[in-house]
């Protein structure tokens, strides 16, 4: 079963990653187990699109919905770590062939004060986003704690209540683990060898 990024070790280092073909193969690891179906047959040219169960019918990146977009940041998010880089916003965007993340991977395993960089960014952003988050949408959300004191049924107040909380508490808990993973991805690539 796959577990969140946060809770993997890396299987190797830099140093031992190597060639070309040891990279591809700890990719289609990370691929097969990110992706919904796993086992099944994939395109290389467009492989992120079969991250999915039904891949994207075009292009090159996953079907864009919830279950897409979560699945490629737990891919994207679990190849960082294992190789101790950092992608840069671009990356994130852009649509690979099999070859050409491969390709990816080799430059910016090359660039380790740059991975290492790109990490410490990534992380202020988690701390910016760690305050800030879940302010704004307990401030955003603030009608429901009004309702809850102007409304006379107990129950609707405790409901309203209790909304409030699980909006506020899951974008906190959201925004914690996106900090930590940060924390992670500094601290993988801190050592310079990435």
């Amino acid at each position: 079963m796959w577990r969140r990024p946060q809770n993997l070790m890396p299987a190797q280092t830099t140093s031992q990653a190597g060639t070309k073909a040891q990279i591809r193969e700890a990719v289609v690891r990370l691929f097969e187990a990110a992706r919904q179906s796993k086992g099944g047959d994939y395109d290389s040219d467009r492989f992120l699109a079969f991250l999915t169960e039904v891949p994207a019918p075009t292009g090159k990146r996953v079907a864009d919905t919830f279950r897409g977009r979560r699945r490629f940041v737990r891919f994207m998010d679990a190849v960082q770590i294992e190789f101790g880089v950092c992608f840069s916003n671009e990356d994130w965007d852009r649509g690979f062939t099999m070859d050409e993340f491969v390709e990816r991977i080799e430059m910016r395993i090359a660039k380790p004060a740059e991975a290492h960089r790109l990490a410490q960014r990534r992380l202020q952003e988690a701390r910016v986003s760690l305050k800030d988050e879940p302010v704004k949408f307990g401030l955003l959300t603030i009608p429901l704690l009004i309702a809850a004191v102007a409304l006379h049924p107990i129950w609707l107040r405790i409901l309203l209540g209790l909304i409030w909380i699980g909006v506020t508490g899951t974008v906190l808990i959201a925004n914690t683990r996106g900090y930590k993973y940060a924390q992670r991805l500094v601290a993988r690539t801190a050592d310079g060898t990435g």
